[in-house]
């Protein structure tokens, strides 16, 4: 039952069935629920396949260490011990906050736990499986899950043509062209605005929205550099460099253009040192001169998009004076995106259109500092790899150096998602989060035991 290389196998297929059918889930359940008709309970559970998966990696963990009573052993190496309290706690502050005070009731207090914190937890969990069971080959599914990053760049494009020329195509899935963006309970439109129902059409493949599109995008941009553009030869590194640039384009977000711009320059920097500014100019500048010239004649539809300037602002200011109005017991689990969106009870849905402050009114400044460590404990993994890189450079051995690459990658998308979070929400975005936790938990995993051997 315990034979190890068995284990591996199977974790490594409910790995790949974890991170690909992800991608999927949203173009799925469009066709089944709104084509097929298809949803009543059972398909409410069948759509929970992906926390079902977690739950049994968690269980199926638990009862590892209970059947082989290593725990006490690994706990005292454990490097995730305060991540791992300071998760509990968070959780237990919230329910007190949420259930005992504000009487939001369990159910509620899940919904919002599922969008809020499963990212951590999935991280922990991942984490712990690459320890005990996987090897330097499992880096292997980041590189695969590259590879199919590829694929779908190409499938945008179609996607783009598709919805640009032809959209009526899409209601064979039961897509809507005549639906617009925001409506909820209803089929998605087949096609997004820059100005909500008119302007530039916008690309969101296989994804909810065009921002669910470009959290994606932003999140792998760093990985799909290291593993397909730095190692390639000339030509085919700058093609897919152009694939990837014109999919960020295509949403026409202005926070996506900017931090990929960024992070460009980030990567450019870091793994090409003195030929920066040649690999600048030949590689990126044709893309920022694209931008430039796209902004220009669109200046109208991009720039000036009244409606989303002042929502998030006005969206923001009203969320900070909803925290304000129960400066002690908060609004409670529930009272802001996306769980308001779920279950309508006590509140009607609510947008704060920021993450930092959905998750200050839901729980309060005690879950609020719990969950912000959290996510920095995320962000000083990456730099505490770099900088053990920097000062151990001729001990540590080359495969483990390019390790090292990939937590900092990991950590370079959410140093530019803790800055979009002022006037955004990508945390709950569980077709991104999950991939992209379960993914840096293993990869970090790898590291810590291959630092080790």
């Amino acid at each position: 039952m315990w034979d190890k290389e068995k284990i591996i196998k199977y974790l490594n297929i409910i790995a790949k069935i974890f991170l690909i059918w992800l991608l999927l889930q949203f173009f799925l359940q469009t066709f089944v629920t709104y084509r097929l008709g298809l949803n009543w309970v059972f398909w409410s559970v069948v759509w929970m396949w992906k926390e079902i998966i977690i739950i049994w990696l968690l269980w199926f963990v638990i009862y590892y260490f209970c059947k082989k009573q290593i725990f006490s052993e690994f706990w005292k190496w454990f490097i995730l011990k305060k991540f791992v309290i300071v998760f509990l706690i968070t959780l237990f502050v919230a329910f007190i906050i949420s259930c005992l005070i504000n009487k939001t009731g369990l159910g509620i207090y899940m919904v919002s736990v599922k969008y809020s914190m499963t990212g951590f937890l999935i991280f922990i969990i991942f984490f712990v499986i690459a320890w005990l069971f996987f090897w330097a080959r499992e880096i292997n599914l980041t590189k695969r899950y590259i590879r199919v990053i590829k694929y779908l760049l190409i499938l945008g494009i179609f996607w783009r043509w598709i919805i640009w020329l032809t959209p009526r195509v899409l209601e064979f899935a039961w897509y809507n062209q005549y639906n617009y963006e925001g409506t909820i309970g209803i089929s998605p439109p087949t096609t997004y605005y820059t100005q909500f129902d008119n302007g530039y059409v916008r690309n969101q493949f296989l994804f909810e929205r065009p921002i669910s599109r470009w959290f994606f995008l932003i999140a792998f941009w760093p990985l799909f550099f290291i593993y397909a553009i730095k190692k390639n030869p000339r030509w085919d590194g700058v093609l897919r460099w152009s694939l990837y640039g014109l999919a960020v384009l295509s949403t026409f977000s202005r926070a996506a253009w900017l931090a990929w711009i960024i992070q460009t320059l980030i990567l450019i920097f870091l793994q090409f040192g003195r030929r920066f500014r040649k690999t600048a100019l030949y590689s990126f500048l044709p893309f920022i001169i694209l931008l430039l010239i796209v902004t220009r004649f669109g200046r109208s539809q991009i720039i000036s998009r009244e409606f989303s300037n002042t929502w998030h602002l006005r969206s923001v200011l009203e969320a900070v004076q909803k925290i304000w109005e129960r400066p002690i017991r908060w609004q409670g689990a529930g009272s802001a995106w996306p769980a308001s969106y779920q279950i309508n009870e006590k509140w009607k849905a609510y947008n704060p259109e920021n993450q930092y402050l959905q998750i200050w009114m839901e729980y309060g400044i005690f879950g609020f500092v719990g969950w912000i460590y959290l996510y920095f404990y995320l962000h000083s993994i990456g730099y505490r790899s770099y900088i053990n890189e920097r000062e151990h450079k001729n001990k540590i051995i080359k495969k483990v150096r390019f390790y090292w690459i990939i937590i900092f990658a990991f950590s370079l998308w959410l140093l530019w998602l803790s800055i979009e979070w002022l006037v955004l929400h990508s945390f709950v975005d569980r077709m991104i989060v999950y991939p992209f936790m379960a993914l840096f938990g293993i990869s970090y995993g790898i590291y810590l035991k291959s630092l080790n051997k």
